[in-house]
């Protein structure tokens, strides 16, 4: 049960972080975006190995949980006025 919280949590992370590449991206913020991208790697590898694992072993139902989390994090990081925005400028600000 654990792998499809894992698989969940780190599809929704994924989609939310993407959404905040587009937005650094557009704003020109290059280390924000740099920190960004190497957190979009180490959870899409940490998504993808516990979904591929999951699938070669027969469990199909780690789709479900994979898609779910990619809906709702895309549907979070488009439609909600996101506070991981504000949070991550504020860790981002006390960095600088």
């Amino acid at each position: 049960m654990w792998i499809y919280l894992i698989v969940f949590c780190s599809q929704l992370a994924f989609n939310i972080l993407k959404v905040l590449e587009i937005k650094y991206t557009y704003e020109k913020k290059v280390k924000s975006l740099l920190i960004n991208s190497v957190l979009i790697n180490l959870v899409s590898l940490l998504g993808v190995y516990y979904s591929l694992d999951a699938l070669m072993n027969d469990d199909f139902l780690v789709i479900i949980f994979y898609l779910l989390g990619s809906v709702l994090g895309k549907y979070i990081g488009m439609k909600w006025d996101n506070p991981l925005f504000i949070l991550w400028d504020r860790i981002l600000k006390k960095a600088n």
